[in-house]
C-alpha cells in the first residue's frame, strides 16, 4: 500500500480554481509516473508526477468539512485550508475559523449582523472551547485570564 491508494481524494493545481479536488481511479505506481483521477465534474484526468515528492496534496475526510479550527485537519496544507475557509464562510456564513488559539476572520466586504447585543451576551462567560470562533470568544478568554 503506497501513499495513494483507490478512491483517494487528492488536490490539484488548476488554472482558474486554484486548486480542485480529484478522485484516485487507480492506486499510484510509481514505475508509470501518471495519476488517474476523475474530478469533481466527472471528468477523467491524467496528472503526471516526476517525484514522489511531485504528489498532489492529500484531501482530508469529509467528516471533517467546514471545521472550526484549522489544525483539526488530517492535512493542514495550502489546498486544505483555503477550501475549509471557503466552506465556512460560503456554506455556513462564518467569516471566522481558528487555527489553534489564532482566529482567522475573512473580510466579507458586507455589514453582517455578528455584534449585536445578543451575540455580546451568547459569548458572556462561555468558554472559547463551547462556542463558533468569533472575535467575542477570543475576548472573553482574554479577559477571564487577565481576571485570573
Amino acid at each position: 500500500m503506497g501513499p495513494l491508494e483507490l478512491y483517494s481524494t487528492v488536490w490539484v493545481p488548476d488554472e482558474d480554481a486554484v486548486w480542485v479536488s480529484a478522485q484516485l481511479l487507480r492506486d499510484y505506481n510509481p514505475e508509470e509516473r501518471l495519476l488517474c483521477l476523475q474530478l469533481g465534474n466527472g471528468l477523467e484526468l491524467h496528472y503526471t508526477v516526476a517525484s514522489l515528492s511531485d504528489l498532489p496534496p492529500l484531501g482530508n475526510p469529509d467528516i471533517l468539512e467546514g471545521e472550526n479550527d484549522l489544525t483539526a485537519l488530517s492535512f493542514l496544507h495550502e489546498p486544505a485550508v483555503l477550501h475549509n475557509l471557503r466552506v465556512r464562510f460560503l456554506d455556513f456564513n462564518s467569516i471566522y475559523t481558528y487555527c489553534g488559539i489564532v482566529l482567522v476572520a475573512i473580510n466579507p466586504y458586507d455589514q453582517l449582523p455578528l455584534y449585536g447585543e445578543e451575540v455580546i451576551d451568547a459569548y458572556s462567560g462561555q468558554d472559547m472551547a463551547d462556542m463558533e470562533p468569533h472575535i467575542f470568544s477570543v475576548a472573553e478568554e482574554a479577559y477571564r485570564t487577565m481576571t485570573r
